[in-house]
């Protein structure tokens, strides 16, 4: 269909600040954080919210591990994806999603929903390709 879309990165900005999705180390002393339009008091909460599928109180320090670092470095960081519109100079906020609302964009996903077990979730399930084996 020949469309071309522009894509931008946050990398080197407050953008993720602005938007809720990376936190200071104070916000996270402070137990009160805003996170897909809620409260949290904790940001260990984000590893069971964020998507992982995973429920168990283990989960953050499985998932911190598996990234080679702690959970208050990998908790202040969460999935998040907005879209804009650009008309005549001016910036338009047109969407944002955060956690399970961005199951739609990660394609496995789709195809895991439909299997007849569904995602068959009981922890940390994803590798990263080179730890498969």
């Amino acid at each position: 269909m020949g469309w071309r879309f522009t894509s931008a990165s946050s990398h080197g900005s407050d953008f993720n600040y602005d938007f809720n999705t990376s936190f200071t180390e104070e916000q996270q002393r402070s137990r009160n954080v805003d996170y897909n339009y809620s409260k949290l008091g904790n940001l260990s909460d984000l590893a069971t919210t964020s998507g992982s599928g995973a429920s168990s109180q283990g989960a953050p320090a499985e998932f911190a591990a598996m990234t080679g670092t702690d959970i208050p470095t990998y908790t202040r960081e969460a999935p998040g994806m907005s879209a804009f519109a650009l008309s005549d100079g001016v910036v338009y906020h047109t969407y944002s999603t955060y956690a399970r609302g961005l199951d739609a964009l990660w394609g496995m996903y789709q195809w895991l929903d439909r299997a007849p077990k569904g995602r068959n979730e009981t922890g940390p399930w994803f590798r990263r390709h080179d730890e498969y084996k």
